[in-house]
């Protein structure tokens, strides 16, 4: 294979990885600092192959100036000490481009992490108990219910992200079901929605008693 070939390839690679970490970032609930911490050695890998193929480039060209290319065993000398001389002299690999891009994007996949632990306890405190949708990490409004796993979504969260990607798995960490989600499989929760209608009433009225003996 030419090496503008597998210079190509490594970039096709890389992109890849991109896009690991930003779905990452987007869908995975558990462990993400350990799946970008492999993301970020695979990256660092493809760097090294790059620096090393660039650094025997290089050294091919110095060899073939400083000596007579007819003389191949020369020839093979002054190369392996030009590669040698370079691989001293390598950057750090934390400085390639590739390196400093998939940082950036860890980076900001951690800080969406940490805002939506944020939304998360926010929505848990103005929730009066509501269950949580497990998409926006708000309380559910109109709960529905996925027959096949049992889990609970708000409806309209729910079929947002099922009209965005038709094949999508149930967006609970660590759900066993690991098919896609059909429409036709969800339904109307009723026992949760009278369950909320109480839970409302209730604090309702426990509003209204504070407010009377605020008044006395």
């Amino acid at each position: 294979m030419a090496e503008t070939d597998l210079a190509d390839l490594r970039k096709q690679c890389i992109t890849s990885l991109y896009l690991c970490s930003d779905n990452i970032s987007k869908y995975l609930e558990d462990n993400k600092e350990a799946e970008f911490a492999k993301l970020k050695s695979y990256v660092e890998d493809y760097c090294i192959l790059e620096s090393q193929q660039e650094e025997a480039i290089q050294a091919l060209e110095r060899a073939k100036r400083e000596t007579d290319a007819s003389n191949v065993d020369t020839l093979q000398e002054r190369f392996d000490a030009n590669l040698q001389s370079l691989a001293n002299t390598r950057s750090n690999v934390n400085n390639h481009p590739y390196m400093m891009e998939i940082k950036k994007r860890i980076q900001r996949g951690m800080q969406m992490s940490r805002n939506n632990l944020e939304e998360s306890d926010m929505a848990i405190t103005e929730s009066d108990n509501r269950p949580i949708d497990p998409i926006t990490k708000r309380p559910i409004e109109d709960p529905v219910k996925n027959t096949v796993c049992g889990h609970i979504y708000d409806r309209e969260a729910i079929m947002n992200l099922l009209n965005l990607k038709k094949k999508i798995k149930c967006p609970v960490a660590g759900c066993g079901n690991r098919n896609p989600i059909n429409p036709n499989q969800l339904i109307s929760d009723e026992e949760l929605k009278f369950q909320m209608s109480l839970n409302t009433h209730s604090t309702m009225i426990q509003q209204s008693m504070m407010n009377l003996d605020d008044s006395d």
